[in-house]
């Protein structure tokens, strides 16, 4: 090669950290520049996350008006620069995703081929793993020619079997790397090796000078660069931050790694016979403006460490967890705004945990109103255009199940173009309910039978005719289906079609452009530019130009391959992973947050180092990849660089913290937390007590969420520093005054701030509101309760019952109307109807066939019950229970449940002399039964409506007596308890309405005789011994024992059990040898209370109505025993009921033996007939 005229040379310039090496180089580029604006071009070379940063100060601190001679450059901006010249770039290019897609589909494609890769080839996270790699060889100069030499080798030193497995696992993923992309693709890192061939080609080249600045190491493609620009360029510059060569000697020394580089580059100079200059050594220290922070950097790696007083640059933070670090921060950084005369954007927050602080950054620093920029890429996966494109695959994939349905509606772009969004969301949500509870899925979209929209589900669904209502809301739903099942299926229609990639992705890109996707898309654009959310607006261009280069990339790799839809989606699905939105570098006013590991600051004034904690400065490095540290020493010992092991990064943690400790010039700021969120303990960083050795006098400052953590006064004047988040902490001041009856003077101060702020005082008002009042109601007025509930109220007896366990919940569901949306499945209250509709239709058939229930067979009973069960499921809940196999199952045991109770019923009706003489009987407005009315204070009145499951009568001694019998499918007894206190009132006041209207049914009056519970359930029997088959079919009928409250009289009770003997087995009552009842072992009240109980009940219902009318709507609940309504209350969330609150007020209700209620009721009744 012919030498140029000029001399080559290489200097390098070095100095600790702060001491002027930036500063230097950029003055004599500008310096050049000013001597001779057209001269021979100069590059200033920078890593990536410098280059914004550099342009801006070299433009800005320079006084030049323009710069044109000189450029500031990346290494691969650089590339671009020289192959535009030399040729070489007009290869396609392959980008990180593209790449990503074809590692995974060649783990995919070979799995079987591999030696140790076998198990781990298909799982997810393996593509990242051999991605990083793969970009690390790439970087190490290593391909599968040089691989297969380092194999040899390998092989030669007799390296562990494991290794060399991997290896060739690896040199064949190289090869099919290199198979598949030649050498027409390159990827980013592909652009440096072929700018490392073509430096000696440029002329651009040989008349330039380059400066490096801000590494500390490179890698051996970098290096492979520098040799080559060495022997081409005038002069190279390279700054690296260090002390002498002779750290180079000493691995433990803080500038290790920058001084072997050093070394390197002086030997590479050597070589190759070009002149190595003096090397410029910085010694003075320029950035300091606090003396303490210099003497940080000075001496953070002396040892003894000297020690000088604090005069408040360095401050250090305790906090107790992460959130508390950082509202510590935010108020620290507001104190520096406002009082130090420090702007926003010569703050930095250094962190080392993304994760935890970034989004606690983003929540947090709002409340504090202070404008910040996080560095960091924000994922394309949840843009709208990116989760359309992966839904409606996973739709046609999936059977159009409901989730991914409804995430693609949600994405908003399949409303019409100029359609207000509101309405169709609205529309999408009708949808929503609707598919929930009519169970849509599958074909059931394309099935208009399934698309009628009624309100009552259940038995009436099918008699009702719909309404107008009901009609426009159906008109909605259609309207929202039509418009998201039509596109969906033309695409499952074309991809049906479809057999390659390149075809797959053809039919994906016209969906979208039928959507008019891309159009939608400028047009939330210019929403979002007009209502100022400009960083949003960029998003949308950038997610559709990628997601266009994924579907290109895609094409490029599999254009002609067969693919399946499943093996297209997992493809595509590692391609959207790595999308990311690249974010504008700040040049306004913010403080700038970044990763200790990638930040590269200039100009900063205040730093805050946060999460400084054991572990992580310095950093824990558990995780080596694929290779680990061993094979690569051995890889090093076959003369085969690769990327540092750990030992030798963990070597690099301690500069990187005094990098960030140098960063500031007038302020820094170190704090940790003592627990994570999870609340364990964590241990702070060894550097903190290095911090105190170095700066005496510094106290130890605590941050605390919660003040009354803290006992010391001064730290709650702290809190006062935004009335957004001031405002949390003054309501818990207040809480505590209210208890304690004193407010300090500085949160008075605060309080008067916020009552004479005209925004603040209505927000002030209503925070201050629940202390003082709680969750109390107001009474309404008799005009809105006639409005709400009618000057008849139509009432049912559970209404009442829910009146009186809590009248906020009344009102909530019965004023206000309020309900939960319905989802598609089997809840006990539909499992109750289902019985109800059961028994019904088979004693309408039993008395059809003229069968009485004691005539019944075991095998009729079942028989029966299948009949009943069939009859009834297909109109039940939209079919609900034909939908799954689950449901089928469910309706298998319905059969044998209804079965089983129909046996015992039958061997009930043996022993009994009472028959059925009503089933399903309705009283109420339109009904057989005519209501019970209940007269009401002020002229109004109350109607009770219901439904008695079944009423038997039977003749004893001439007097005729009624029972009312109640299906349940849970375990219950009647406790005089709950209907003393309102909450169980429905049996008896059924037993009122039948023995009232009893002439309707027997021509005559009837006595009542009790009223019994059929508890309907599986019979399962624990026995200790293995019983004989009459042992056991006794057991189960025991099982179905009524249970409830009867009269005592010991004829009508042997009228309900002929067989009885001591203990019945079919009802509550035990009969002494003489014939008497046992007062102790039975269930049944005198005559002349059962009487009482009938006008009791009256009264309740009479008490719950002049309450409803009279506005009550308190937050009320009944405590009985452990039971409480809000257990399964829907309406929790509206009242914020907290039962944990020793303020909150409960009706505490007593619980009484049976006599003693019986003596209540009598006092009650007797004192009201007085009056």
């Amino acid at each position: 090669m012919e030498r140029s005229l000029f001399s080559l040379s290489l200097r390098i310039i070095s100095g600790r950290s702060g001491s002027g090496k930036t500063k230097f180089m950029q003055q004599e580029i500008v310096q050049s520049v000013n001597a001779a604006p057209f001269g021979d071009p100069i590059f200033y070379i920078v890593p990536d996350q410098m280059s914004f940063s550099s342009e801006y100060d070299m433009a800005a601190d320079s006084g030049v008006t323009g710069i044109i001679r000189a450029q500031v450059s990346t290494f691969k901006r650089l590339a671009w620069r020289v192959l535009q010249e030399t040729g070489g770039i007009a290869k396609e290019e392959i980008s990180g995703f593209g790449y990503r897609m074809l590692i995974r589909s060649l783990l995919e494609d070979n799995k079987d081929e591999f030696t140790l890769f076998k198990r781990a080839s298909t799982k997810r996270g393996f593509t990242d793993q051999i991605e990083v790699l793969l970009k690390e060889f790439s970087r190490y100069c290593v391909d599968s020619s040089s691989m297969s030499n380092a194999f040899s080798s390998l092989k030669a030193v007799d390296a562990p079997q494991t290794l060399l497995d991997k290896s060739s696992d690896i040199m064949m993923m190289l090869d099919l790397i290199e198979q598949r992309l030649g050498t027409s693709y390159v990827d980013g890192e592909g652009y440096l090796t072929l700018l490392a061939n073509n430096i000696k080609d440029s002329y651009l080249l040989e008349t330039s000078e380059i400066y490096i600045d801000g590494f500390t190491s490179f890698t051996a493609r970098e290096l492979e660069i520098i040799q080559a620009l060495m022997k081409k360029v005038k002069r190279l510059s390279i700054a690296l931050p260090m002390e002498s060569l002779s750290d180079a000697f000493d691995e433990q020394s803080l500038f290790f790694q920058p001084a072997n580089t050093a070394a390197r580059l002086i030997e590479m100079a050597q070589t190759e016979n070009i002149q190595v200059e003096e090397t410029k050594h910085f010694t003075d220290q320029r950035r300091f403006v606090a003396e303490e922070l210099a003497h940080i950097e000075a001496n953070f790696d002396q040892i003894p460490t000297p020690q000088i007083m604090s005069n408040g640059a360095l401050r250090l933070t305790e906090a107790m967890n992460r959130r508390a670090e950082i509202h510590a921060v935010a108020r620290q950084i507001r104190d520096l705004a406002q009082f130090k005369n420090v702007r926003y954007n010569e703050m930095a927050i250094l962190h080392r945990d993304t994760e935890s602080y970034e989004g606690l950054i983003e929540t947090t620093f709002p409340q504090y109103e202070i404008p910040f920029f996080i560095s960091k890429k924000k994922s394309m996966l949840h843009h709208p255009l990116i989760e359309l494109s992966r839904t409606v695959l996973e739709i046609i994939q999936s059977d159009w199940k409901y989730e991914p349905m409804f995430r693609a509606i949600k994405t908003d772009l399949f409303f019409p173009i100029d359609a207000p969004k509101t309405i169709w969301r609205e529309r999408a949500d009708r949808l929503e309910n609707f598919v929930l509870s009519f169970g849509i899925y599958g074909d059931r979209w394309f099935d208009s039978r399934r698309w009628v929209y009624k309100k009552y589900r259940g038995l009436e669904f099918y008699s009702k005719v719909q309404t107008d209502e009901e009609l426009s809301i159906q008109a909605d739903i259609h309207a929202a289906r039509d418009i998201l099942i039509q596109p969906i299926k033309n695409l499952a229609d074309a991809l049906e079609e479809c057999n390659t990639g390149k075809e797959i992705a053809i039919a994906l890109y016209t969906f979208m452009e039928s959507l008019q996707v891309y159009e939608k898309l400028q047009k939330l654009k210019e929403v979002e530019e007009e209502s100022g959310q400009l960083l949003l607006a960029t998003e949308h261009d950038q997610a559709w130009n990628e997601w266009v280069d994924v579907l290109d990339q895609f094409v490029l790799m599999f254009g002609e391959k067969e693919m399946s839809l499943e093996e297209t989606m997992k493809i595509l699905d590692e391609g959207y992973d790595q999308l990311e939105f690249s974010r504008i570098p700040p040049s306004i006013d913010q403080v700038i947050v970044g990763n200790v590991d990638t930040a590269r600051l200039t100009n900063i004034k205040a730093v805050f180092v946060v999460g400084v904690n054991d572990g992580v400065f310095p950093k824990r490095i558990d995780h080596e990849g694929l290779l680990s540290d061993t094979e690569r020493e051995w890889f090093a010992q076959v003369g085969f660089e690769l990327a540092p092991t750990s030992r030798m990064r963990l070597l690099d943690e301690n500069y990187l913290t005094y990098k960030a400790f140098a960063t500031p010039s007038h302020y820094l700021y170190v704090s940790y937390a003592i627990a994570d969120s999870e609340g364990k303990a964590q241990l702070p960083s060894m550097y903190i007590s290095k911090l105190q050795q170095l700066v005496g006098g510094v106290p130890l400052e605590i941050a605390v969420i919660d003040p009354s953590d803290v006992k010391d006064p001064s730290f709650s004047m702290t809190l006062i520093s935004h009335p957004r988040t001031t405002l949390a902490y003054l309501s818990m001041q207040l809480r505590q005054a209210l208890q304690s009856g004193e407010l300090s003077d500085e949160w008075q101060a605060v309080y008067q701030y916020y009552m004479e702020d005209p925004y603040w005082s209505t927000l002030i008002k209503r925070i201050i509101r629940p202390m003082l009042r709680g969750n109390k109601t107001d009474l309404l007025s008799s005009d809105i309760t006639a409005a709400l509930y009618g000057e008849t109220i139509n009432s049912s007896v559970s209404r009442v019952e829910k009146y009186y366990s809590c009248p906020f919940a009344h009102f909530a569901g019965y004023g206000l109307k309020l309900e939960e949306r319905s989802e598609y499945r089997l809840e006990a209250p539909a499992m109750g109807d289902l019985f109800h509709a059961a028994m019904k239709w088979i004693s309408d058939e039993t008395s059809r066939l003229d069968l009485t229930w004691g005539q019944l067979t075991r095998a009729q009973c079942m028989q029966f019950a299948k009949q009943a069960v069939d009859h009834i499921v297909p109109i039940f809940v939209h079919q609900l229970l034909l939908s799954t196999n689950r449901y089928r199952y469910i309706q298998r045991k319905l059969e044998q449940i209804v079965g089983n109770t129909l046996v015992a019923l039958s061997r009930h009706s043996k022993v009994s002399g009472f028959v059925p003489i009503a089933i399903e009987a309705g009283f109420g407005p339109g009904e057989q039964l005519p209501p019970l009315e209940i007269p009401l204070k002020h002229r109004r009145k109350m109607q009770l409506r219901g439904r008695i499951d079944r009423v038997d009568a039977a003749n004893v001694n001439g007097n005729m007596f009624m029972r009312i019998i109640d299906y349940k499918s849970s375990k219950k007894g009647l406790d005089l308890n709950e209907v003393y206190h309102g909450i169980s009132l429905q049996l008896l006041t059924y037993l009122d309405v039948a023995v009232e209207n009893a002439k309707i049914w027997l021509q005559e009056e009837a006595e009542p005789a009790g009223v019994l519970y059929v508890h309907m359930h599986n019979p399962f029997i624990q026995s200790e011994k293995e019983l004989e088959d009459e042992e056991l079919q006794d057991s189960i009928y025991k099982s179905y024992k009524m249970n409830g409250l009867l009269l005592s009289d010991p004829e009508v009770i042997t009228e309900m059990d002929e067989q009885i003997d001591g203990f019945s087995k079919v009802i509550p009552v035990r009969m002494n040898k003489d014939g008497s009842l046992s007062k102790s072992s039975s269930k049944v009240v005198e005559p002349n209370q059962m009487k009482l109980l009938q006008t009791f009940v009256r009264k309740k219902h009479e008490q719950a109505g002049n309450g409803m009318n009279a506005g009550d709507t308190r937050v009320y609940p009944y405590v009985m025993k452990d039971k409480m309504p809000c257990q399964f209350c829907s309406y929790r969330s509206v009242c914020q009921f907290d039962p944990q609150d020793p303020e909150q007020k409960v009706r505490v209700l007593k619980v009484d033996k049976p006599d003693v209620i019986a003596d209540k009721i009598q006092k009650e009744m007797s004192t009201n007939e007085d009056s």
